[in-house]
């Protein structure tokens, strides 16, 4: 059994065996955050089990039969991933990570942070909270006004190279950053979004204009 099988079995164990052994407040929320968490990790099997069946030549209508959803929305849900393996229905190269970008900041600005955290690897999602994105973006706008759109999108290797747009997919595989002028009412900021090979968020940036010695 994989690493994180034996993690969703311990968190499955802990979660039955504190409902019973303690129904008090705090034994309860400790439940709801146990639950929470196998959530997460139930996701993370969902995905590696969808990814190996892809390698092995299951075709979408196959795993969408499986899941009880249709082909599209199976392949919607799963190919940005499990493709990323094979070369299979998506190429991850073929992701518009400028358009990612551009949408990534609308849906911050709409209070849409769901729609961010589905772009985010695993990893990211679970240091990117809710609370620290939109946090730092409610006080963002708070100081800079209401965000209004990107301009001046430009990608870049991971150690700050410029990347034309003509050969971006051929860097993809080893990380992008696409950085953009983030334009608001009163004041306009850099915002970064990191990649990894698959297209999905790595890391998420905001820092005034002109600013040096970044994170990425």
């Amino acid at each position: 059994m994989a690493r994180s099988g034996h993690r969703a079995v311990d968190l499955a164990t802990r979660l039955a065996e504190g409902r019973s052994a303690d129904p008090t407040a705090d034994g309860l929320l400790e439940a709801v955050s146990l639950a929470e968490e196998l959530g997460r990790e139930a996701q993370v099997q969902l995905q590696d089990a969808v990814t190996a069946a892809r390698a092995h030549g299951v075709s979408w209508q196959n795993i969408g039969r499986t899941l009880g959803v249709s082909r599209q929305a199976a392949f919607k849900r799963f190919s940005l991933a499990a493709d990323s393996h094979i070369g299979g229905d998506t190429d991850p190269a073929s992701v518009d990570l400028y358009a990612r970008t551009a949408t990534v900041f609308s849906s911050l600005a709409a209070g849409d942070f769901d729609a961010v955290k589905a772009l985010m690897t695993f990893t990211c999602s679970r240091q990117l909270t809710r609370r620290k994105v939109m946090g730092v973006w409610s006080e963002l706008e708070q100081s800079a006004g209401p965000f209004e759109l990107c301009t001046d999108l430009v990608a870049t290797t991971l150690d700050g190279r410029t990347i034309a747009e003509k050969i971006l997919n051929r860097h993809l595989v080893g990380g992008v950053v696409i950085q953009t002028r983030l334009v608001h009412e009163k004041q306009d900021w850099t915002g970064r979004v990191a990649y990894n090979g698959s297209g999905r968020i790595t890391g998420l940036l905001i820092a005034p204009l002109g600013a040096t010695d970044l994170a990425f």
